[in-house]
């Protein structure tokens, strides 16, 4: 079963952080750039109960292939 915030972040236009990663709580960007580790320390002091979906949007550049 996904959370939440995964099926927000599959459903919502995140186009404008394309190859950023991106920090996800009660359905809401709340911190985002091009380090991860940064973010989650953003994220702890602005959300300091939640626990974040991390996830990077992909770029331009991704391929995805099935075999």
């Amino acid at each position: 079963m996904a959370s939440k915030e995964f099926e927000w972040y599959v459903k919502t236009d995140l186009s404008r952080y394309k190859g950023r990663y991106v920090a996800i709580v009660d359905n809401e960007v709340v911190a985002s750039g091009i380090n991860a580790k940064k973010i989650i320390e953003e994220v702890k002091r602005k959300r300091p109960n939640k626990k974040p979906l991390i996830a990077k949007v992909p770029g331009e550049e991704t391929l995805i292939q099935n075999y």
